[in-house]
């Protein structure tokens, strides 16, 4: 077995080239589309045919517009293999098809259970980046409500806020399903992982701020090796990096057999009945899997152009993509999932996953664009500012502060004024001061990397970022005016985190809008069975992690950090449970969730006059 994690380059996170200097954002930028060579076999990085399905009549109303009138490959199935490329058969109970982690704990939760388990993967490892994980009222987060650290979160209030951000467009019952069993599942993480040397602890970095407030539910491991640098989706000692693998190892004492450089060709499906197993391998040494269940556990699919155009067209606005290993997300499991009668969600274009993380550290400083000028309230969620920052002209735009500001920003971290991703350092403990010292490393590679500048003057930085130096000066000095009076007259910025740019050097931070997942998927139930068109079940087929949809619609929800690896974590242990022949509701506790009322201070009576 092959468990030895290779070492990843910053250039293969991004599209092309990288972000080598000012302006250089790699391919997928904006106006960078798919190309329009039709695809023969449905398979992956297709195009489309762009076939017309009717008339312009036909497509009122349609929320996919021209989307909606083309003919997408990846939609017809292929020829069936012949049976004579079969050369082999093996039976197992569950097989788990993508070893991220999603896969990694369905696989472990399988095996837990009795099932004798397989989890295959095309890659020549496992897979996995970051390292956030969101859970709800778990025994950690108990531990630092009663330490006194934060009171507890409203769940029932989250889910709420949950709905309304995707505008109902989400499956409430998974929503309510993460909720009660998100706890549960957490709990059982950090006890299985419990004697390989990792530290379960809470990011201590959500925003605390009065306009949308992240919630104190961040979970993340890490062991004595991390200094908690995080550059470009790279860390040591700490998130998937040490996670996926101590998961994995538990997963091997129970049995499980991970299988590398092995991809999943077909799902196995006596016509409308129940999937019996998989085609996995090559071309000419293809083997048969019959199995009790399989679980699709492979992500998303946007490395693959077609698709990501059919579902995520917005993402083309991105500047670059970041995730481990690149170039692997294909969708295959989508696909053949939809040629056995599984459908996608209907709410489409699907959500995306948008963050500033391969640029500079954007925090809540000026913003300017191209021209110079502001163009937002920066105090706003990381996946606001990735959205608004591609309409601006060029799609640029830039984070200016002065000799002061970091400092500034370290105490508004440390005093709960700041927070949120991107927005405070990426894995800050409770009990730990904002850490100047990981700070001016990261300062120094953003240096190197070309994205980070400093100059004297302001006509210096605004000549080496490429805008006008009369409109930067003027900005700056409108800011400036503005912080002195201690109002936001232009965008209604927090007077208390607004700080003057008058101290030199100043800075100058590209800020990269970064395609981080895309966060839509299959139908499933509560259960995590993949559904078809009518949404009924499909026998012995689950979905775990990216795979999986109608959690989030339209835009990603910062609100809790961590959601997709949350995701991974709850739902990847329920499939686990359900594939092997246990019943996941009964095994999970459920956390106890009470819907609080509206505070007396809240109230307006409308027919007795408040005094």
């Amino acid at each position: 077995m092959n468990k030895k994690a290779t070492g990843v380059s910053r250039r293969q996170f991004l599209i092309g080239a990288g972000l080598a200097g000012i302006g250089a954002a790699g391919a997928g930028l904006v106006g960078c589309a798919p190309n329009n060579e039709a695809s023969a076999t449905g398979s992956s990085n297709g195009a489309v045919n762009g076939k017309a399905a009717g008339d312009a009549a036909s497509l009122a109303g349609n929320p996919l517009g021209a989307n909606a009138a083309v003919e997408w490959s990846f939609m017809t199935p292929p020829a069936e293999i012949p049976a004579d490329q079969i050369t082999g058969t093996e039976d197992v109970d569950v097989l788990v098809v993508g070893c991220g982690f999603a896969g990694a704990i369905a696989s472990t939760t399988a095996a837990e259970y009795g099932a004798k388990t397989l989890c295959i993967d095309k890659a020549s490892t496992w897979s996995g980046r970051g390292g956030h994980i969101t859970a709800y009222g778990s025994r950690m987060v108990k531990q630092y409500v009663d330490e006194g650290w934060f009171e507890e979160a409203d769940y029932a209030h989250i889910v709420r806020r949950l709905t309304e951000w995707a505008t109902g467009r989400v499956k409430e019952p998974l929503l309510w399903q993460f909720a009660k069993k998100s706890g549960a599942c957490m709990d059982w993480l950090e006890d299985l992982v419990a004697d390989s040397g990792l530290h379960p602890t809470l990011w201590a970095g959500y925003y605390k701020g009065p306009d949308y407030t992240e919630e104190p539910i961040t979970h993340f491991f890490y062991d004595d090796t991390t200094d908690f640098v995080y550059l470009d989706g790279v860390s040591t000692g700490l998130g998937m990096a040490v996670l996926i693998p101590a998961v994995i190892e538990q997963g091997e004492k129970l049995g499980v057999e991970y299988r590398y450089d092995t991809p999943c060709v077909r799902l196995l499906r006596d016509g409308d009945g129940p999937v019996t197993g998989a085609i996995i391998g090559e071309e000419g040494s293809y083997t048969q899997v019959n199995a009790k269940a399989v679980i699709v556990a492979s992500g998303d699919y946007l490395d693959d152009d077609e698709m990501r155009t059919r579902y995520q067209p917005f993402t083309w606005n991105a500047d670059s993509r970041l995730y481990i290993p690149f170039g692997i997300s294909t969708g295959d499991l989508h696909k053949q999932a939809m040629w056995i009668g599984g459908a996608m969600q209907e709410s489409e274009p699907h959500c995306s996953t948008i963050h500033l993380e391969s640029g500079a550290q954007s925090y809540n400083f000026l913003h300017v664009n191209a021209e110079g000028n502001r163009f937002m309230n920066e105090d706003v969620n990381t996946q606001s500012k990735s959205c608004v920052k591609s309409f601006q002209p060029e799609g640029k735009a830039f984070t200016i502060y002065d000799a002061n500001s970091l400092e500034s920003f370290a105490e508004s971290c440390n005093d709960g004024r700041s927070g949120g991703i991107s927005s405070d350092q990426q894995y800050r403990r409770f009990g730990v001061p904002f850490d100047m010292e990981v700070e001016l490393k990261l300062r120094e590679e953003k240096i190197k990397q070309g994205l980070l500048f400093q100059a004297d003057t302001l006509e210096e930085l605004a000549e080496q970022i490429g805008v006008p130096a009369d409109n930067l000066k003027a900005t700056v000095d409108r800011y400036n005016e503005l912080c002195a009076k201690g109002n936001d007259d232009d965008f209604g910025k927090r007077p208390e985190i607004m700080w003057p740019v008058d101290t030199p050097p100043y800075f100058a931070g590209q800020l990269v809008s970064t395609l981080l997942a895309a966060s839509g998927g299959l139908r499933q139930d509560t259960a995590c069975h993949i559904l078809d068109e009518n949404n009924q079940a499909i026998e012995n087929l689950y979905v775990a992690g990216a795979a999986g949809g109608q959690y989030f619609s339209n835009d990603y929800p910062t609100i809790c950090p961590g959601t997709n690896h949350g995701r991974c974590l709850t739902f990847g242990r329920i499939a686990g449970i359900n594939a092997a022949g246990g019943d996941a509701d009964k095994e999970i506790a459920d956390l106890e969730i009470l819907a609080g009322p509206m505070p007396e201070a809240d109230r307006v009576n409308t027919v007795t006059p408040s005094k």
